[in-house]
């Protein structure tokens, strides 16, 4: 919850002032804030389980593979701005900054022959607290600026 001390006409006075600066600039930075604290904590976990470790693994069907070691690597978050005042963030994984770690996508989710191992979408449920928190810290921040 946003809770600012003012007098309310000061508010209001400054939000038609500068809505169109709050809504293009400012809410670009707190969805950045946000969607970056969940990126973060999916790169750490992804850190965590080993698929940053590189060098000779064995699968549990007794095959060896060299692990380059680069998932972490492909993990990415990008916000745009859309016409008007919506803002848009997403968290995703390209396999071509991971140096072609198509496979994330099996080991996120699973296979038939092995299970799930989540370290992206388990950073979304997480962080998704924390992520709005600073988020909400943000915006207070940037409607306080506005006001002074």
């Amino acid at each position: 919850m946003l809770k600012i001390k003012v007098n309310a006409d000061e508010i209001v006075a400054a939000l038609e002032r500068d809505t169109k600066y709050l809504a293009e600039k400012e809410m670009r930075g707190v969805v950045a804030e946000a969607v970056n604290i969940i990126r973060d904590d999916a790169v750490q976990n992804a850190v965590e389980v080993g698929y940053s470790a590189k060098g000779p693994h064995r699968m549990p069907s007794g095959r060896i593979y060299d692990r380059k070691g680069q998932i972490p690597q492909g993990i990415y978050a990008f916000v745009e701005a859309n016409k008007g005042s919506i803002v848009s963030a997403k968290i995703a994984f390209d396999a071509a900054k991971a140096g072609g770690a198509w496979y994330a996508r099996i080991v996120e989710f699973g296979s038939r022959f092995m299970p799930p191992v989540p370290f992206f979408m388990r950073a979304l449920s997480e962080k998704q607290a924390d992520a709005l928190k600073a988020a909400q810290k943000r915006l207070s921040e940037a409607v306080g600026r506005m006001l002074k």
